[in-house]
């Protein structure tokens, strides 16, 4: 059975990877910030969580009790372009200095671990037409995506000069019942006060490429195979972009609703006008996102509903 870590492992992604993993027969571990009862983390095939940064006196913790594991998932640091302009240094902590403490760590006393590391679309940035290549020039324009551009780079530079074996995944729009913020989030909680209208930010012809988070973890489990010191870039999306008017209309479709969508028509900072993912490289590795997204949006509709029940 392999040991695998993950930091970061009590968030969105976090924790459905780690059931994943669980489900494969991996030994699941994981660092990260916050309480989480012992009964939790282990619903989630978690056998070990340590709450704490992302700091060698953690790791090291770690690795006396599970030896180095084979494969370390760092999916801890910042995780939305809109907190990043409103605590940059929090964001670079999160992102950029994770990411040094961990390869460092690696670098000196666990080299045998492959790293699959978590990136964004936000290093992108704006100006791209139509699908994007993972060797398109990188232009961000948010401290988020700056942030992630310089995650990678860290380890393009640990893997060519220190050997660590690393692969990036760049994940574009990422959704699922179970996810409390972004765009559907916002869309529910409007739509549960039963309005007339729904006030949105942006003209709602933004194109985003949406994955679900059961295609998100199908991904990142065939990432690891990818590892190499060149630090690999694979994207994560569908191909396939869908307009914000449209996510609307799906979602409420799904509830039910015959709200109309308002927008304001000026649109948040760092909000790029289309990111979706040319998906060349991941159909090498033989992926394929599986989940349509009419049917990954109602999921989170009936879940959204059944939690503001609680």
């Amino acid at each position: 059975m392999s040991t695998i870590w993950i930091t970061g492992a009590r968030g969105f992604i976090g924790r459905h990877l780690a059931a994943h993993l669980s489900r494969q027969g991996g030994i699941v571990l994981g660092l990260g910030h916050g309480a989480w009862p012992e009964d939790q983390f282990r619903k989630w095939g978690i056998s070990c969580w340590l709450n704490g940064d992302i700091a060698a006196c953690n790791l090291q913790q770690l690795l006396s009790q599970s030896g180095c594991p084979e494969v370390i998932y760092h999916l801890a640091g910042g995780s939305a372009v809109g907190p990043s302009f409103a605590s940059p240094m929090e964001d670079f902590i999160r992102t950029v200095d994770s990411t040094a403490q961990l390869l460092d760590w690696i670098r000196r006393d666990c080299l045998t671990a492959k790293i699959v590391c978590i990136s964004s679309a936000a290093v992108y940035g704006a100006g791209h037409q139509g699908p994007i290549r993972e060797d398109a020039s990188l232009s961000p324009y948010s401290p988020y995506g700056f942030h992630k551009a310089m995650m990678e780079t860290l380890c393009q530079s640990y893997g060519a000069n220190f050997g660590v074996k690393i692969s990036v995944a760049r994940f574009f729009s990422v959704y699922g019942a179970g996810l409390e913020k972004q765009l559907l989030w916002d869309i529910c909680r409007q739509l549960s006060a039963d309005p007339p209208t729904i006030l949105l930010s942006g003209t709602g012809g933004e194109i985003r490429d949406w994955i679900h988070i059961s295609d998100v973890v199908r991904l990142l489990w065939q990432m690891k195979d990818l590892c190499h010191r060149s630090a690999p870039v694979v994207n994560g999306g569908t191909g396939a972009g869908t307009t914000v008017r449209d996510i609307v209309s799906l979602v409420c479709r799904a509830w039910g609703s015959s709200a109309v969508p308002e927008f304001s028509g000026i649109q948040r900072p760092g909000d790029p006008e289309s990111l979706v993912a040319d998906m060349q490289s991941a159909h090498k590795l033989g992926y394929h996102a599986l989940k349509p997204l009419r049917e990954g949006v109602s999921e989170v509709v009936h879940w959204y509903k059944e939690y503001s029940k609680r």
